[in-house]
């Protein structure tokens, strides 16, 4: 793909119901990572444009489960934001799009793509994927209730036997759906092996509606093969956990120097503790610096001492011996 299209594609303008996206990409919905705090650090390398929420279960979230009220907190400078649900009671579910609609989300989307076993056995996530009936119901009441616009994530189907992505997109695009989300993966695979980029550019033909292409996009090069599948939009999931600038740097071709990284570390840690309890902040803290030492030099020593660090003061502790000694050989 010639890099004047991949430009192109930065200046494009997505719709999707009454909600504009510019750029077409998208900060995925991930489990323990993709909170209010992570998404506002996402949005101040910027490249992003539009951020989800974690999954939110439905049935905790009607039932008023605490820890799943954190979930809704957000702040006007994520906007637009989607809020994505996950279960398989269609009351349930239209309940929780409803609470999350009035809470101010810009759009609901529902997951049939998740491949935990805490999800799917349930019967939610890519569970759904083998009970379409099921998964016309859930998505008929929700749209029934809401006036903002709803999307799908998906998979191709539980395994290479049971592929499932074109019927699903064809009941979405019958029953009203404004989008759909698509990881080119089968549930059996998890987040193994390559996306698969012809089932991609299959859907797309095939509908009217947008397909935004998941899986595998890290860089300009997988980019282009992402784009290649004439997918609408882009979203991302894993490479935005270990550089949270990936969308920056997919736009600019610059990475983040250590520094600067190390000062927006300092930000998001005084956020956490700010935002949560000090054990969940502890938990996240630990998280998060797990994942960024990756991209940190000598970044292993950090994941040594991590593991022993009790409170997310200790967390903080280890960071800023760490952040001395870069400071040093700079």
């Amino acid at each position: 793909m010639a890099e004047s299209e991949i430009k192109r594609f930065f200046k494009k303008r997505l719709k999707i119901g009454n909600v504009v996206i510019e750029p077409p990409l998208f900060l995925a919905p991930i489990a323990d990572i993709s909170d209010s705090v992570f998404r506002r650090i996402v949005k101040g390398f910027g490249g992003v444009g539009a951020v989800f929420s974690e999954m939110i279960s439905s049935d905790a979230l009607t039932r008023g489960c605490k820890k799943t009220s954190l979930m809704l907190n957000f702040d006007s400078n994520e906007k637009p934001i989607f809020f994505q649900i996950s279960g398989k009671n269609p009351y349930r579910m239209a309940m929780a799009a409803r609470m999350l609609e009035d809470s101010g989300a810009d759009a609901i989307d529902i997951n049939f793509g998740c491949p935990s076993k805490n999800v799917t056995k349930s019967g939610g996530g890519a569970a759904l994927l083998r009970d379409l009936k099921s998964a016309t119901e859930v998505i008929r009441s929700v749209r029934r209730v809401l006036s903002i616009p709803l999307t799908i994530k998906i998979r191709a189907g539980w395994d290479e036997n049971s592929l499932v992505y074109r019927k699903v997109g064809k009941i979405a695009e019958d029953e009203g759906v404004d989008a759909i989300f698509f990881h080119g993966r089968t549930r059996k695979q998890m987040y193994s092996g390559s996306v698969n980029y012809r089932w991609i550019g299959e859907l797309k033909s095939k509908l009217t509606i947008p397909v935004i292409g998941n899986g595998d996009v890290v860089d300009r090069y997988s980019l282009a093969k992402m784009l290649e599948t004439g997918c609408d939009g882009v979203m991302i999931a894993r490479a935005a956990i270990k550089k949270p600038w990936v969308f920056y740097s997919l736009m600019s071709g610059k990475d983040v120097e250590v520094l600067s990284l190390l000062s927006v570390i300092e930000k998001q840690f005084k956020m956490l503790m700010d935002c949560y309890p000090e054990n969940l902040a502890k938990h996240k803290m630990k998280l998060f610096m797990s994942w960024y030492s990756r991209s940190l030099p000598d970044g292993k020593s950090i994941r040594v001492q991590l593991s022993s660090a009790k409170t997310a003061f200790e967390v903080y502790g280890i960071f800023e011996e760490y952040r001395n000694r870069v400071n040093q050989a700079f």
